[in-house]
């Protein structure tokens, strides 16, 4: 079994898909594009928020997920 080299980590295929500034995307959405399992996409989140590298708001019972430019 290969393993992920860093270049196509979860991490980075979720900041890829948001790159575009402005466009944020769901957790589905994100899953649905990136190919990858809910749980990874929840928890690349996870270390992407804690690296300060997206920023998330709620929209009714949705969290949208945006790349953090500050």
């Amino acid at each position: 079994m290969e393993k992920n080299t860093p270049s196509h980590s979860p991490e980075k295929k979720i900041l890829r898909i948001l790159r575009s500034p402005g466009e944020g995307r769901t957790i589905t959405e994100l899953t649905e594009i990136s190919q990858l399992s809910r749980s990874a996409v929840r928890t690349a989140l996870a270390k992407l928020e804690g690296a300060k590298k997206i920023i998330f708001r709620p929209i009714g019972m949705a969290k949208v997920y945006f790349r953090n430019t500050k």
